[in-house]
This record gives structure tokens, C-alpha cells and sequence, in this order.
């Protein structure tokens, strides 16, 4: 499944739907994109304008991340489709079949990494629209903010997502790092979200 192919109430059609994919995780990577292209758009209002040009390779940097994160976002909505279909088949199998044994340890690993990548992809993007705020078109501040937002939630639904498939894990040390990494990820966002709201305001 290509979600970034897919029109908007197509998308939301399946989603909708008695479907098991798209569903929350492909939901997350779309939250994620959105959240990309409101910051590429912050940029490309504060682009020609006097008073920032001292931080025009700052803007170019951001705008060089923001549409390779656009286009990740994207590609982990589609990952994390792809990883739950898998899943999702083998759940169905009796776990004495062969195949089921085969390809179960694959299957889970993936499904907790996808929104693992997502949720790191998250804090980066967040990171970047900190480093906006006072250096770009301060009557966009509102969109800075929603897009801290968009990322924020992106990041607690992929933990959400992560954290569904952790007990699948057969480690117990392995669940116990990669808890451990949610959480970490799961608190700097909301940190870095919450700084970027107040920062806007104080601007």
C-alpha cells in the first residue's frame, strides 16, 4: 500500500472501513507529513523577507529537511500498513503452522521498529521547528505551533502503536530497551512540543 499515491478521501474511505490497514501507525506517518509541510510552508513565507535574511541558510537546511521528512513520513505510513498486513496474516495461522513460526519473530520486529523510526523521525522534526521560532515569518507562529502539535501526536500514536506489539517480543531484555526507548522518545517530544508553544507565545 502507497498511502502518499492514495487521494485524501480515498484514504479516509479505507480507513474507515472494515479494513485492518490503513490504521493508526499510517495515521501517524500522515500527521507527520502534514506537520512537514506546515513548517516547509513557515519557511516559504519568511523566504525574501528583509528581516530574516540573516538566517537564509538556516531557512534552506530547514526546507531541505522538512521535504525529505514529508517524504519519510510518508514512506512509514506505508511501512507500517505493510508490516501490520503481515502480522495480521500470521496472527491468523495456528501457531504450530510452519509459516507462522518462520516468519512470527520477522513480522513483530518490524511492526515495533516502524513506529520506533516514526517516533525518532518525530523528534527530529520537532527539533527543527524549534529552531525556527524568532528566525522566521512571525505571523506564521500559529502554524509552527499546530505543527509541533501534528508531530507530538504523531509521536504518542506511534508509541501507542509500538507498545501494542512490544509484549509480542519474545526477549525480555529486548522489551525492556525498547520501553525504555519509547518512553525516552515519547518524553522529548512532548517536551520539545510544549517549549515550541510557549517560545511562539513569548516571541
Amino acid at each position: 500500500m502507497n498511502i502518499g499515491d492514495q487521494k485524501i478521501n480515498d484514504f479516509l474511505d479505507v480507513l474507515a472501513s472494515k479494513e485492518p490497514v490503513p490504521g493508526g501507525g499510517s495515521t501517524s506517518g500522515l500527521l507527520t507529513a502534514l506537520a512537514s509541510a506546515l513548517g516547509n510552508m513557515v519557511v516559504a513565507y519568511t523566504h525574501g523577507k528583509k528581516k530574516y535574511v540573516v538566517h537564509q541558510s538556516l531557512h534552506e537546511d530547514c526546507e531541505k529537511f522538512l521535504q525529505t521528512a514529508r517524504a519519510e513520513s510518508i514512506e512509514l505510513a506505508s511501512a507500517d500498513a505493510e508490516s501490520y498486513a503481515t502480522l495480521n496474516t500470521l496472527w491468523k495461522l495456528d501457531k504450530n503452522n510452519p509459516e507462522r513460526i518462520k516468519h512470527w519473530g520477522d513480522a513483530v520486529e518490524q511492526a515495533t521498529n516502524v513506529p520506533i523510526r516514526a517516533m525518532e523521525l518525530c523528534n527530529r522534526l520537532l527539533t527543527t521547528l524549534e529552531t525556527m521560532i524568532g528566525k522566521t515569518n512571525k505571523m506564521l507562529e500559529s502554524d509552527l505551533i499546530t505543527a509541533s502539535i501534528l508531530a507530538r501526536s504523531s509521536s504518542e500514536i506511534a508509541a501507542v502503536t509500538a507498545r501494542i506489539n512490544i509484549p509480542l517480543l519474545d526477549d525480555i531484555a529486548t522489551k525492556t530497551a525498547i520501553e525504555e526507548k519509547v518512553c525516552t522518545l515519547e518524553g522529548r517530544c512532548s517536551v520539545l512540543a510544549r517549549s515550541i508553544k510557549e517560545s511562539c507565545r513569548a516571541v
